[in-house]
């Protein structure tokens, strides 16, 4: 097994299972390239799980009814704890096929992506969908033009309510006129600031205001409007501000609901957006301060293919800044949970419970503390209480789990990225429960 195809398997995928990195040494550029294909994620296990229009349809009819009657606790408790069960029923579908999953590298993209636009569980009607939003605009898209995976994830029910656009209405619009409402610039905001050009470009309120009052009209069919369409994405003429706006210097003609798609496909185009890609792709794979000529090349890659995601990762496994053998990422909660649960089962590290696990670790799927997403930095998960349960939880495995040998799953787990000292601490360890847990608490198989 060489260090390259150890290297693929740790720092592109999720950590090796059993045989991940001797099927990668052959070829490890290959290996990888054969993941970014269509076909690599099409077997995630979605048939149980239901559609973003399916419980948005839910939603809006206890929506009806809590207006239709006096308050009602059995169908409020109702309503949350299905809420409530959907996010399990979605982590827990997600860790699985995580864990599993012969196409890592195509799985940790997924991931990427899904916290670059990121829709969190903060209220009811987010727990239910943010799920499906991430099967519906992120994993079908991450092969394709940034540029379409931006509307998409922008313009998906789930966004829309996350970032209250739904509740945004133009204030000379027909119903802003009427009603007294107004704009919300949250999505507009967060676009500009984090999805797409960043406040390097230069972009100021005006255009967060111009860029909002695009975006009016655009929310969830519901029981009041579009009520055809109760669970979808749907524009309506009826909440649009009205007239061209202007940001970052070029005018947009009110055209409804494309003049808002319009400005997206400018700020996913400039050469901003494509800096900021780049920074984010490198500092994820490689390290937290990337190497400035990696962030040029991915940089460059992005502007000459028009957003080309393909392309970009084909750039990233390319460069020879991709390979050193130095580790310099921690593995973030859930990088690591995954990784062990590819090498040992996910049974063996969940023991039947993926919520109180992540949440024992502070990083419960799809519950992103802003919309910033995760952070993706050592500086966030090695405090020192951080710290503390990272050893608590490896001490807790290797008691469930001595009768496997620490040497073999050191071996599967990191095969030529173990060092002399991983391997002399584990060997040496006083029982096996310690060997396996000074395994899992090594700085190669913390870091990747």
């Amino acid at each position: 097994m060489s260090l390259m195809g150890a290297l693929a398997a740790t720092r592109f995928g999720l950590g090796a299972k059993d045989g991940d990195i001797q099927s990668a040494s052959a070829d490890p550029e290959g290996w990888l390239h054969a993941q970014l294909v269509q076909m690599a994620g099409k077997d995630f296990p979605d048939a149980p799980l239901k559609s973003s229009q399916a419980h948005m349809t839910d939603a809006f009819a206890y929506i009806q009814h809590k207006r239709a009657q006096t308050a009602d606790e059995a169908v409020e408790r109702a309503f949350r704890d299905s809420a409530r069960q959907t996010t399990i029923a979605e982590i827990t579908a997600r860790t699985s096929y995580a864990t599993t999953t012969e196409n890592a590298f195509h799985e940790r993209l997924v991931r990427f992506w899904s916290n670059h636009f990121t829709v969190a569980a903060t209220s009811p009607q987010t727990r239910l969908v943010v799920g499906a939003y991430e099967r519906e605009a992120i994993r079908p898209n991450i092969l394709g033009r940034f540029t379409d995976l931006a509307q998409t994830a922008i313009f998906h029910p789930g966004m829309l309510i996350y970032l209250n656009n739904a509740q945004s209405v133009g204030p000379n619009s027909r119903a802003g006129k009427r009603r007294g409402r107004g704009l919300n610039e949250n999505l507009a905001r967060e676009v500009m600031e984090l999805h797409t050009v960043t406040p390097a470009s230069g972009y100021t309120q005006a255009d967060v205001t111009a860029f909002a009052k695009a975006l009016t009209g655009w929310l969830v069919g519901n029981h009041r409007i579009e009520r055809n369409r109760i669970g979808r994405s749907v524009f309506s003429d009826l909440l649009h501000e009205p007239g061209r706006q202007t940001i970052l210097g070029k005018r947009y003609s009110d055209t409804g609901g494309e003049q808002a798609k319009s400005i997206v496909e400018d700020l996913c185009a400039s050469p901003h957006t494509a800096k900021n890609i780049a920074y984010k792709l490198a500092r994820h794979f490689i390290a937290d301060v990337p190497p400035e000529s990696l962030v040029d090349k991915l940089s460059a890659s992005f502007l000459e293919t028009g957003g080309d995601l393909k392309a970009l990762y084909t750039t990233l496994i390319q460069s020879d800044e991709a390979w050193t053998a130095e580790p310099r990422k921690v593995k973030t909660p859930d990088e690591l949970i995954i990784s062990t649960g590819r090498l040992l089962g996910l049974k063996r590290v969940l023991a039947g419970d993926a919520r109180r696990v992540f949440e024992s670790f502070a990083q419960i799927p799809f519950t992103a503390p802003s919309p910033e997403g995760w952070p993706d930095d050592a500086a966030a998960w090695t405090g020192p209480d951080a710290l503390m349960k990272r050893i608590e939880w490896a001490n807790r495995i290797g008691e469930q789990n001595s009768t496997l040998d620490a040497r073999q799953l050191l071996d599967a787990a990191l095969g030529a990225r173990a060092s002399n000292a991983a391997i002399q601490a584990v060997m040496r360890a006083e029982s096996p429960s310690q060997a396996i847990a000074l395994a899992l608490m090594s700085p190669d198989f913390q870091m990747r």
